[in-house]
């Protein structure tokens, strides 16, 4: 029997594979024991929870930065746009990293719920 840190220490391909391996025993009453997470209500309130915050954090800034009028910080419109290039060029790069991090996790989903 491994330890939860063992565990989570453990690949998606390792993981893959100890669910394949048809050796281990399943409980036949494994689905009546462990709750499915829709009928819990845990991460719909956690979620409700994290929206929550969110708003108060944004009221919050919000409030405390009051409402200032912008100011321009660029008096060559060519260094300006340089910059916004720059700005944009940074997002693109964690956008894309991110996108890359879902697409990854897509597939060990797509894995996952093909043993359902």
């Amino acid at each position: 029997m491994r330890t939860l840190d063992e565990i989570t220490r453990l690949s998606a391909r390792d993981l893959e594979r100890i669910g394949a391996d048809e050796s281990i025993p399943v409980p036949e009453d494994l689905e009546v024991r462990l709750p499915a997470p829709e009928r819990t209500g845990r991460p719909a309130r956690m979620w409700q929870i994290a929206a929550a915050a969110a708003l108060l954090i944004g009221v919050g800034v919000s409030g405390y930065l009051g409402t200032r009028q912008p100011r321009d910080t660029f008096s060559d419109p060519y260094e300006a746009y340089a910059a916004v290039e720059k700005a944009l060029g940074k997002l693109s790069g964690t956008v894309s990293k991110g996108t890359e991090s879902l697409a990854e996790a897509q597939s060990v989903i797509d894995k996952l719920n093909y043993w359902k």
